[in-house]
């Protein structure tokens, strides 16, 4: 396998596991925000602190999934362009 394969791999990964990540942490800060209502943060403070920073990690972590797929999209472009020029120099 080569550099390539390797760097693009590495990124689709990184670019599916932030994506996930995102939602899932949204979908969690989501549930445990909620659950703060219904309970009351007086009986359970760290379940609204926990709620609130995995809302405001999801922002960060769908940005570095859009910044992952659109470094993989730039690297497979420069690739092609280089297939071209070098397949129109043989």
């Amino acid at each position: 396998m080569n550099n390539q394969t390797k760097r693009r791999n590495w990124e689709a990964t990184g670019a599916f596991f932030c994506f996930t990540s995102g939602i899932g942490a949204a979908l969690f800060g989501s549930i445990l925000t909620a659950a703060t209502w219904i309970t009351g943060a007086q009986l359970h403070p760290w379940l609204h602190g926990l709620g609130t920073t995995l809302l405001i990690v999801t922002i960060p972590l769908l940005i570095f999934s859009g910044y992952c797929l659109d470094w993989m999209e730039r690297n497979a472009t420069t690739r092609r362009s280089q297939q071209k020029e070098s397949a129109r120099l043989s």
